[in-house]
């Protein structure tokens, strides 16, 4: 097959291939054949190729948002409320059921990602890149020559900041003041 970019000649290449994905970062597949153009590199991808990507990005994004807090995620019907949908033109909706807005499933249920649902409202799409949360289990350190493995004490990612509770603060009230018809 000739490249239409240069006029090279594509050939079948296997073996590992890296590559780098604007929501969930690298991903290497291994043993899947591919085309490379023996000219300009251009690479065009066999259907067992696309289906290695897209199974690989699909766990990435598994095991990505299985490390987001629970909090962080809400369900069906809040998800549809916010979008001003019903839960059933949610549940038909190809670009959500596409990966659209992130979507994990806890016990057989659907939990979509809050701060995923609110972009999407806003822009149409609630993707936005995984990968710089920092979301490993372990951190790597160098000590001179020798790197350390110490695994993570807390994750950092994206959250608001909740209002203050008024029982947060060591505040004491009396029974007496307190009214309990409230």
């Amino acid at each position: 097959m000739n490249c239409l970019e240069c006029g090279g000649t594509y050939t079948e290449k296997s073996g590992i291939y890296v590559l780098v994905d604007p929501y969930v970062g690298k991903i290497t597949i291994k043993g899947v054949p591919y085309y490379q153009c023996d000219k300009c590199e251009d690479i065009l991808y066999s259907e067992a190729m696309a289906q290695a990507i897209e199974s690989e990005r699909k766990k990435r994004i598994h095991e990505i948002l299985s490390n987001f807090p629970f909090g962080d995620f809400i369900g069906a019907a809040e998800t549809a409320s916010i979008l001003e949908i019903s839960r059933q033109a949610l549940h038909k909706n190809r670009r959500i059921n596409h990966g659209f807005i992130y979507q994990t499933k806890f016990g057989g249920l659907t939990a979509y990602l809050r701060q995923s649902v609110l972009k999407y409202k806003r822009t149409g799409d609630g993707r936005s890149p995984l990968h710089f949360h920092g979301y490993s289990p372990s951190a790597e350190y160098t000590k001179g020559t020798i790197p350390i493995r110490i695994s993570a004490i807390y994750k950092p990612y994206p959250r608001t900041i909740k209002p203050w509770i008024p029982f947060t603060r060591e505040t004491h009230v009396s029974p007496k003041e307190h009214n309990y018809a409230n």
